[in-house]
């Protein structure tokens, strides 16, 4: 546990409530509980049941549990609301996901902002993250940060002692933008396009990069074979200085919640956000059309039977509000992230008040 960066946690946290609210973005605090959570093939929910007199006993008189599970995400409650007719809103607190490692960038416990527009895209989102964290960390670094950077308006005298923190990035630079396509091409010098979705020519292409290929594998499966080992290390760094990075335009095939590019179906409008070796966020112009959002969903709940993980019922009340979302976007941010990287630490252990390590290795 570091005092220090607990502080500038505390600080990050009021910072960004403070530039959403300042930009009428309505605060939402969705259910952390829910009985249908989301159907993500590669994400864990933690289980549990809910009792209560209301829920009508059975014939035998038994009278059941309920099945519950916490959030991985707010995503499906905060699209609701958009779809209800609030035009821009943000969901900030904890979030869940089992399965989760126990130090470096993950905890099963961690600290989530998620923000939603109405009639917005690609480009509102990015442009949204850029100027949310060039503002929060001149905030913060004029309190926290010796000698803190010049920034308006004008904030706090910074505390007596700072703590132990003596820089941090302020994002003064443009941030950098990247299709998928361009960073195959720059950084591992693939033309991806002819590949998508023909899983042989992945397959030669991934031996080329001396990557195992099984007869298991998936496209997306090869896809990530390349990418991560040659590609996304090379993400949000120019030589030895951090480049915030939007990669963005996203094969079809890894944006289930997505729309469609509008010049081409191979392609989904998915952006992500890479500063250094931090992936901090990952946002979509959303998918409104419900008969493709169920049919994409069944996909997903395939893909966990194949793998042997268990399933449950789409969430049908999330799947017939989708028209009436409109042309909406949305983005989810991790906050421990953005503080790991404003106080030049490694782990999220060292930016939240008690991790999964301290709480239950013993």
């Amino acid at each position: 546990m570091n005092l220090a960066n607990l502080q500038l946690r505390s600080a990050v946290v009021k910072a960004i409530r403070r530039w959403f609210d300042e930009r009428d973005f309505l605060e939402v605090h969705t259910a952390r509980l829910v009985g249908v959570p989301g159907q993500e093939p590669y994400l864990e929910p933690f289980w549990t049941e809910v009792t209560s007199p209301s829920i009508p006993v059975r014939a035998n008189g038994v009278r059941p549990s309920v099945p519950a599970a916490l959030i991985t995400s707010p995503e499906y409650m905060c699209k609701r609301l958009i779809a209800a007719g609030i035009p821009r809103l943000y969901d900030l607190g904890p979030c869940f996901r089992n399965g989760e490692p126990w130090d470096g960038t993950h905890d099963p416990e961690f600290l989530l902002l998620e923000w939603y527009r109405r009639d917005a895209g690609l480009e509102d989102l990015m442009r949204d993250t850029e100027q949310m964290m060039r503002w929060v960390s001149c905030i913060v670094g004029a309190q926290f940060i010796a000698p803190g950077p010049a920034c308006m308006p004008a904030v706090s005298a910074m505390p007596a002692d700072p703590g132990v923190i003596n820089h941090a990035p302020t994002f003064d630079r443009p941030f950098r933008r990247l299709t998928v396509e361009q960073a195959w091409k720059q950084y591992a010098n693939i033309d991806l396009a002819p590949l998508l979705g023909d899983r042989a020519a992945m397959a030669d292409t991934a031996r080329a990069f001396d990557q195992t290929v099984s007869e298991s594998d998936t496209w997306d499966d090869l896809y990530f074979k390349i990418f991560l080992s040659h590609i996304e290390p090379k993400l949000g760094w120019e030589g030895e200085n951090l480049c915030p990075t939007f990669l963005y335009r996203y094969p079809a095939s890894q944006a289930a919640l997505a729309r469609p590019s509008a010049d081409d179906p191979r392609w989904a409008d998915r952006v992500e956000l890479y500063v250094g070796n931090l992936e901090l966020a990952n946002g979509f112009a959303e998918l409104s059309d419900e008969v493709e959002q169920r049919a994409r969903f069944l996909e997903e709940q395939e893909l966990r039977k194949s793998l042997g993980k268990p399933t449950w019922p789409l969430d049908e009340r999330f799947l017939t509000s989708l028209p009436q979302m409109g042309d909406a976007a949305g983005i989810a941010f991790g906050v421990d992230r953005l503080v790991m990287l404003l106080s030049g630490v490694s782990s999220i252990n060292d930016v939240i008040p008690a991790s999964a390590r301290e709480r239950f290795d013993s």
